[in-house]
Order: C-alpha cells, then structure tokens, then sequence
C-alpha cells in the first residue's frame, strides 16, 4: 500500500464571533470536529519518501482529498482519532489501512507523555515546533501566516513518519490491524442513540444525589477537613484513601523506598488542642509549647497525607464506588454539580444529537495491553441492567443498532479466572472448567464440605455467593482486611454483606482462635489489632471481628486448596529479581510469560513494562508508573499476577476478534448496511449486523471464541450471548 502521513491543521480557541471557546483542552474530540464552528486550516502530507508539504488553498485540497487513491493508502497521524474523524466525517474518505504513533507509543512508553513532542525527544528523532500557540483564536489565516503553519506542520509530518519508523519493529503485524480496527471503531461510528433512557435516567440521577447528600451530609464543614471527611468515609464502610506527601518526598524529608504501606483508618494529628482545653487540664505554658513543638516536629517528616485530592486516582475511583452514599460524598467533596453517571448520561444524549456514537477506545489504555475509554465515555464500563435500578444500565440501553440491524454481544465466561489457573496450572479447576462445571459452585463445594449447585438448589444460592467472592476475589493474594471492607459494601456489584454468626456455624469458623492470630503488618501483634484498626464507625466492633474472621477463613481456604496459584505468586514475585538483573527466563506453572530487562514479554511479542523497576530497603519493590508526575507504584506477587492474567486475556479475546472481523467480510450485504465488531470491552466482542444474519452471527461468534489461540490451544473457554436492537437488551 501506499505510506501517507497525515497531520490536520485547525482552528482553535475563543471564536472571534461567538468568543465559544472551542480547543481540545475544553471538549471532547468527537463534539470539536462535529462543531459547527469547525474549521480545518490546512493539510500536511508525507507520501512514502517524498518531502512533507502543505496544502491550504481550497481547490488544491479539494483535488488532493479526490484524487488520491485512499482505497490503497496506509494512512498514518499522531492522533488518528482526531485526524481520522475529520478525514472520514468531515471529507467522507476512509482508507483502506490506519496507523496511529501515538497509539503505538502509549505501548512502548506507557510511563511517559504520548504527545509528539515527547515521543521525538524519547526516540531522538528531532524537536517539535512550537508555532501554533500563535495562531489561537484565529479562524481565517493570511498567506504569510499559512506559509508559518505549514512549515509547522510539515516538521510535525516529518516526525510522525520517524516515529512510525522508530517504534514499528516492536509490534506484530496482529496489533498493528488492532490499532486500525480501534481507530476505525471512533472514526466509522454504527451505533445509534436512544436518547429515551438517558432523560430518564439524567432526572433520577439528579434526585437521588440531591437526597444523598441531603442524608450524608448534615454539616458542610465535613466535606473541607480532611479528618472529618475521613470519619465520614469511615462510617460509610471505607478506609479514606492515602498517599505519601508529595511535598516531603520533593523536599527530601521522606524517602519513598523506606515507607511501608498506609496505615489504616484516620491519620495522626499533629496539632495541639486550643490552650484553653490544655490549661484546664492542668498542663503549663512551657509544657505546652514544648509539646506542641515535638508534634510540629513529628509531622513534618510523617510521610502519609489524604489522598482528597482531584487528581488522585484512588479517591476518583470511589466516585464509582457500588455504595451511593459514597459516591454522593466523594463528589460532594471534589466540588462536583453532577455525578459521573450524571454527566455520562448527559454526554451521551448530547452526541446522540449531533450523530452516531464513535466508541473511542485507548489502544494499550493500560500498561497490561488492554483498552480503555477515551473522550470522556469510559466506553470500557458501561454499568449493566439491572432490575433493582431500572435507570442502571441506561447507556447501554441507549447504544442502538441502525435500523433493519442487531447488536449481538458474547462474552468469554470467566475468561481471567480461567487464564490464571491455566497460566498457574492449577490442574483440577482447569478439568472442572473442561466438564463445564461452575467454578463458584466448585469452590463453595471446598469451602463448605459437601457438593453446592446453584442450579439445582435455589437453597445454594448463598453458598455460591460465597464462591463467587472467594474466586474473584482471591486470586490476585488479596488480603483479608481489603477483601472484608469490599464485601461489606458490595463486591463486584452484589449487594453488601456482613458474615455473621449464621456463617460462623456453616463454615466452621474459629473466632476465638482467629483473633489471637499473629499479624504480619508493621506495628501490630495480633490479627484483632489490625481488624479493630479498620472497623467503620457504624459497625459494631464485636460484629466487625466476626466479618473479618469469616474473610480471613475464606481467603485461607482459596491459598490452602489452590497450590498452583499460590506458587504462581511465588514465582512472580521471585521474577521481579530477573527483571531487575536482566535475566530471562519463563513464568509461571505454564511459562506464558518472560522476564526481561523492562519487565515481561508476552506470547506475542508485547510487554506489560516496568519502568526503572527497583527494590527498597525495605524490600518493597516500584516502577515509575508516570515519569511526569513523578508516580511510583508498588509492585508485587499478586500484581504481577493479575498483570500478566488480564495481558494474556486480552490477548485471547483479541486473537478472536481478528478471526471474527474476516467471517463478517463473507456476508452478503446491501447498500447502507454493516457487518462489523463495533466495540468491545475487557471479555466481551459486541457485533453489529443486519437482522437476517442474526443467529448466524451468534452461532460465529460462538465458535470462534471457544477456539484457544495457538499459544495456549488446550485453555478452556466458554462464551455466552445473545442478540437485541440495543446493547443493552441483549444482557436479558
């Protein structure tokens, strides 16, 4: 094909009429080139080896964008999304093959800046220019001033196809047709919206979060002091979230590798009481502020802080916490009008409006190779139907299919519970899954001493409840004390529950013995101290110890009959000394994976990377996950396990969605209609095709994922579908 490197030029700031001000840093990409104020500058173009140059005049773009043969052009930009959804909406071009550098280094660089000028400083290949900032707020642009950006542009066009060339030896020729299905998945969009559900759901949204927060918030000072937020968390069934003080680790007054993990609960305060309430407590003056220097003292090199923050990830995360009341505080705190569910719902009719839905997915989204959402749809979790909420899975009710079409969805059934039994070879789980057994019911059937089946006895339900929580749990060596607080809130979307005495007698469970466990985190003996330092403040304490008995006999019981996965963590966690010597050599029961001096390689050739991996002191082990910010995160056994079981994952589902995407080219189509894989998430591919192929789709479908891929051709898979007009009626 032929190689074209494309690099768009367009208007951006305040609009001089209208003072809109439309730049990319304010809305999304999809409402920036669907604007009716839209306005494209000029072209850069790079064909194969020839020299970049720039087109602006009308009718000499015009005659390009018509006489170019795009039907055999491998078309390449930074940000194809952006530079697609203008080729394709905006000119109606689509060629036959898209490239994107920037989707290739977020793969390469995952700890880095993805912007041009980032990327071609890591790789070396030159400097970005900085002109553009000259030309905000101007719509019409003189000659003189085109010559400028063209020469602006053509350096940008330049670098991309250095960039291209730099990074393509890393990457099969399967992730380089994945990155063209990703891009096309935005710039091609089918589905249709239903803005029906989404008014409903907007209104409720707004009621409930009025009345939450009305019901947890009786004082306003609570959301301001970082303590009084943290009591309320508590009370809620959360431990606040922490962080180490950026300031002290920048200052040098706290060194990061010899910090331990977070204490629980609410932090230490270093202030004094008022010197009133020390006075009539018979302290002196001097004593007084003698005591009052030592805390000054002690909390400027105390190392934790809330992490209240905006831009913090895990007080985000509670934003999406299955409790409401937290969800309505945690927004109430970040200052927030409207809630995600809010502004999603909202977001979604707007571009309902304006037309069809391009799902934006983030190829590599996470450093574990899987996608992620992009443009603020979040399309990789979209909440699900539920019938206790009617409004629940209301954006997905709204993505239709066209009319005299049907979106069929599958989804591989516990595709990461099986992958990390296939990668540990724990033998016996992998046979129950060959004889499609239910591993929730075969895990309870452990647990509980005699055979559970869900199926069969509607008395069972809670003891496969319990496997299910033990299974989805469990396999990444979660601890207790985190495993406790998810249940009591609601694990996984069930609803919350606290182990009580009815569990105690149905599964034997010691308590006595339980608290007088020794604890193996810093600063406490026994595993009472530690459960009595996470108990919520609307719990009682006697009830607590008894929920964190039963968790703790669950999370025994997984590591006890699942030796295969307990050694995987091992063998995990030894590999992080490879990667940090350079050494390679294979992982797991069943090497799917290698170590190697950036972390681990996997069957295809990608890697899940582990930037400047070093060990502590301490022996605490951390990557720089985000060179800009300064992050590092900790890593270890149980997350490299679950690195290396979604990255494997991943891998499955995408090897399936390439062996679907030909079998939908073999339908005999009409003019107007499609055939194509429109979206997928973490385990599932979602279809759109005409009516008439519906069944024959879904059976498709149905073969092709229980097929393994050639790395991994005995795993057993089981996929599960249906089909409907919108993607959220094919989950009844």
């Amino acid at each position: 094909m032929i190689r074209a490197v494309l690099d768009w030029e367009t208007a951006y700031g305040k609009h001089p009429i209208t003072q809109e001000n439309i730049t990319l840093s304010r809305i999304t990409t999809e409402e920036y080139v669907r604007h009716p104020l839209f306005k494209a500058h000029g072209l850069g173009v790079k064909i194969d080896k020839d020299r970049a140059f720039y087109i602006y005049k009308p009718d000499d773009l015009v005659y390009f964008l018509r006489t170019h043969p795009w039907h055999d052009s491998f078309v390449i930009a930074h940000h194809s999304h952006f530079d697609g959804a203008i080729l394709t909406w905006r000119c109606g071009i689509r060629p036959a093959f898209w490239g994107c550098t920037l989707s290739m280094a977020r793969a390469i660089f995952p700890h880095e800046s993805s912007s041009l000028a980032n990327v071609a400083k890591l790789l070396g290949v030159g400097e970005k220019g900085t002109e553009l900032v000259h030309f905000a707020g101007k719509w019409h642009l003189a000659d003189a001033e085109q010559e400028i950006m063209g020469g602006y542009c053509c350096n940008d066009v330049e670098l991309t196809a250095d960039v291209f060339d730099a990074l393509k030896g890393h990457f099969p020729v399967s992730e380089l047709r994945l990155i063209d299905w990703t891009i096309r998945r935005f710039t091609e969009p089918v589905f249709v919206v239903d803005q029906a559900p989404l008014v409903e759901a907007y209104k409720q949204e707004r009621r409930r979060k009025r009345a939450l927060i009305r019901q947890c918030v009786s004082d306003k000072t609570v959301l301001s002091s970082g303590d009084k937020f943290a009591a309320l968390l508590l009370t809620l069934g959360v431990d606040p979230p922490k962080k180490l003080s950026p300031a002290k680790i920048k200052d040098g007054r706290v060194d990061p590798d010899n910090v331990g993990d977070p204490p629980s609960g609410i932090l230490p305060s270093f202030k004094m009481i008022p010197w009133k309430g020390a006075k009539a407590a018979g302290m002196t003056l001097d004593d007084y502020k003698v005591r009052a220097a030592e805390l000054k003292a002690e909390g400027k090199v105390y190392p934790w802080a809330y992490a209240f923050g905006k831009s913090d990830e895990e007080f985000k995360m509670l934003q999406d916490h299955p409790d409401p009341q937290v969800q309505a505080v945690v927004e109430a705190r970040l200052g927030v009008k409207s809630t995600i569910k809010e502004t999603r719902t909202k977001r979604f009719y707007k571009i309902g409006k304006r037309g069809k839905f391009p799902v934006y997915l983030n190829y590599y989204g996470a450093h574990t190779n899987r996608w992620s959402g992009g443009d603020k749809q979040n399309a990789q979790n979209l909440n699900r139907v539920d019938d206790r909420d009617p409004t629940a899975g209301a954006l997905r009710m709204s993505l239709c299919a066209p009319p005299g079409h049907v979106v069929v969805v599958r989804d591989l059934s516990q595709i990461e519970a099986r992958m990390l039994c296939y990668w540990a070879g724990q033998e016996d789980m992998l046979e129950m899954f060959r004889a499609g057994g239910d591993p929730y019911d075969f895990m309870a059937t452990k647990v509980y001493g005699y055979p559970i089946s869900r199926k069969t006895n509607p008395e069972h339900k809670t003891a496969g409840q319990v496997g299910k929580i033990i299974i989805l749990g469990c396999g990444y060596q979660m601890g207790a004390w985190k495993l406790q607080e998810s249940v009591r809130v609601g694990f996984m979307g069930m609803e919350g529950i606290i182990f009580d005495q009815t569990y105690v007698k149905q599964l034997g469970v010691d308590v006595e013995a339980f608290r007088y466990q020794k604890s193996y985190k810093k600063g406490f003996t026994y595993a009472y101290e530690e459960a009595e330092a996470c108990c919520p403040l609307n719990v009682a304490l006697d009830a607590h110890l008894t929920h964190c008995a039963v968790t703790k006999f669950l999370v025994d019981s997984f590591r006890s009959s699942n030796n295969r996965v307990t050694a995987l963590w091992k063998d995990c966690q030894a590999s992080l000394t490879d990667i940090l010597l350079g050494q390679e050599r294979g992982v797991g029961g069943r090497p799917l994976v290698h170590t190697d001096k950036e972390g681990y390689a996997l069957p295809n050739g990608m890697k899940i990377r582990y930037n400047k991996l070093r060990k502590s002191d301490s022996g605490d082990y951390k990557y720089l996950a985000n060179a800009r910010k300064k992050e590092w995160t900790k890593l270890y056994a149980g997350k490299c396990a679950e690195n290396g079981t979604q990255a494997l994952s991943r891998l499955v589902i995408s090897d399936q969605a390439l062996k679907v995407i030909p079998r939908l080219r073999e339908y005999s189509l009409r003019p107007g209609e499609v055939a194509e894989i429109v979206s997928s998430t973490h385990d599932e591919l979602i279809t759109v095709v005409p009516e008439r192929y519906a069944d024959e789709c879904l059976q498709m479908m149905k073969t092709e994922m229980a097929t393994a891929p050639s790395w991994c051709p005995d795993l057993p898979l089981k996929s599960s579908g249906g089909y409907a007009v919108s993607y959220g009626d094919c989950e009844k």
